[in-house]
């Protein structure tokens, strides 16, 4: 069992889930956790908050098929593993993959979301998910999904959100807004659909910078080869260039 390998199980398992899937899921994680020290360390670095959630103790050092159920069970939003096996059992409740997304989205794990659901179906799901209703009692997930689709590149989602009404600056939990996560990551497409919507640019961030700066910032620190038209088309756009910025 490797990473890449978890990831596939983690898709179909979200995707079609059975309580045999679900154990196949745990062992695993229990496989994988003792294999590799990398994915070891995300277990620790999640331990207490998976302890906090679930009242289930997780030494990353003695990892067993109960630490890998409870690391699963947070993962996907529960907090036992009865409830998510009741969940599964019961073809009425919300599915998984969707309490994963409103998991994922309070733990700010945009990327992970794009891996559960695979890039080439993100936008489908996401629209079948706003048809079908269930964010009508999950507006800030929807906005976080938003803020999610501006990082991870999916611009025909952000656009199809937009047209629903959702506020471009709603979800910023994570400190960041949907235009700063597309100034950060270099998703020019993203940048040219938020300005032709004329999304505003001089809304802040957590640090306190704006669009612009934080275009800036990125290209000097997470360049990509769309940081310079990024920060061009910002500028045409009337960004507010602050000072030390001109010469630059």
């Amino acid at each position: 069992m490797n990473r890449d390998e978890l990831k596939d199980l983690w898709r179909k398992t979200l995707a079609e889930p059975t309580i045999v899937g679900l154990k196949e899921l745990a062992r695993s994680v229990a496989v994988l956790c003792d294999s590799d020290s990398g994915f070891r360390q995300h277990i620790a670095n999640r331990s207490e908050r998976v302890t906090s959630r679930t009242g289930i103790a997780i030494d990353p050092n003695q990892f067993n098929i109960e630490s890998a159920r409870a690391f699963i069970v947070d993962e996907i939003g529960f907090t036992s593993w009865n409830d998510l096996v009741s969940a599964v059992k019961d073809p009425d409740n919300i599915p998984l993959l969707f309490r994963y997304a409103i998991a994922a989205m309070d733990r700010g794990d945009f990327t992970a979301l794009e891996e559960a659901i695979g890039p080439e179906n993100f936008h489908d799901r996401v629209a079948e998910w706003f048809e079908n209703g269930l964010f009508k009692n999950e507006q800030e997930t929807l906005n976080e999904i938003f803020s999610a689709s501006c990082m991870l590149g999916q611009t025909q989602t952000a656009a199809f959100l937009l047209d629903k009404g959702v506020d471009p600056y709603g979800g910023m939990k994570t400190g960041l807004s949907g235009f700063h996560y597309a100034a950060s990551s270099g998703r020019l497409d993203v940048i040219k659909l938020l300005i032709e919507r004329e999304v505003p640019m001089e809304v802040k961030n957590m640090y306190d910078g704006t669009v612009f700066g934080q275009a800036i910032w990125s290209a000097v620190n997470e360049y990509t080869p769309q940081h310079g038209e990024i920060v061009e088309r910002l500028i045409e756009a009337g960004a507010v260039v602050d000072d030390g910025y001109s010469e630059w």
